[in-house]
């Protein structure tokens, strides 16, 4: 469910867009690729969410959201409730990756709007 919402803008803007919005239909065609498939079991999305954050955090923009996740996550796993716990990892993995997009984003803003010649 929480995927859907953070789907929800970009699906507002893709509806709203009509003939003649190249801008809609640009930022469209620079979406980033995030891969919502889910894990097959908790260890997997475990070190995936973690690979994820740190490229993130790499590029200097992690999100919070992906460290209150992993951490339900994990609770989620410690528990018992493995399916919980790779849904939680998962999103995490989202997150992050869509932290990271948003930072070459920015990066790429910044070169082409204020650094260019």
């Amino acid at each position: 469910m929480r995927i859907f919402f953070i789907l929800l803008p970009a699906i507002f803007v893709a509806a709203c867009g009509g003939p003649g919005d190249e801008p809609v239909a640009a930022a469209a065609a620079e979406a980033p690729v995030i891969n919502t498939e889910p894990s097959k079991s908790y260890a997997e999305a475990h070190v995936a969410a973690l690979a994820a954050m740190q490229i993130a955090a790499d590029k200097g923009h992690a999100w919070n959201t992906s460290d209150q996740l992993i951490k339900e996550a994990a609770e989620a796993s410690d528990s018992g409730d493995e399916a919980l716990a790779i849904a939680l990892a998962d999103e995490a993995r989202i997150h992050a990756a869509l932290a990271a997009a948003q930072a070459e984003r920015e990066a790429a803003t910044w070169r082409n709007n204020v650094i260019s010649d």
